[in-house]
């Protein structure tokens, strides 16, 4: 009888260890688990919309390194996430014919477009306007002033619940 209780107090004692492994395991699994939903939880919440404008000089379509900078920054900002649009739009000033104006605008958003696009920045939908010299005019007759310029709004594809 006495050996019977030193192997029954054994197996109880290898049970507890078994149990005890069982909860570590578990927890690990579980702190796992909830890292991982933190990491995308904050992969989501990075994943915003991002609005920029980049200006150009007096009749100019080609991007500054001022420009480039922050267009730089703002693909850093959604280089890791899925992108549903891209809207690009083109602005000229009041200077000028507006046939012209309107084709200046337009090769500014292709600039800035492009731009996106040689970094590999690129969504499930884009749209590329150019809006010329509309608007460059106030309604009192005043030219708006920092015309000369392209839009943009890159939006992420929002996660489901």
């Amino acid at each position: 009888m006495l050996v019977w209780v030193e192997q029954e107090d054994q197996v109880h004692q290898r049970f507890r260890l078994l149990a005890a492994a069982g909860v570590v395991g578990l927890a690990s699994f579980g702190a796992h688990s909830l890292a991982e939903n933190a990491i995308e939880r904050e992969k989501a919440a990075a994943c915003q919309p991002v609005e920029v404008s980049v200006y150009f000089a007096p009749g100019q379509t080609e991007l500054n390194d001022f420009a480039e900078d922050l267009l730089r920054n703002a693909v850093g900002r959604v280089q890791q996430c899925e992108l549903a649009q891209i809207d690009v739009t083109g602005y000229a000033d009041a200077t000028g014919q507006s046939s012209a104006n309107y084709r200046i605008s337009e090769l500014r958003a292709e600039a800035a477009l492009e731009y996106l696009l040689n970094n590999n920045v690129t969504a499930n939908q884009i749209n590329i306007t150019a809006k010329g010299d509309e608007g460059a005019l106030l309604e009192d007759g005043v030219r708006a002033v920092m015309r000369r310029k392209a839009d943009l709004r890159i939006v992420p594809v929002q996660p489901t619940a």
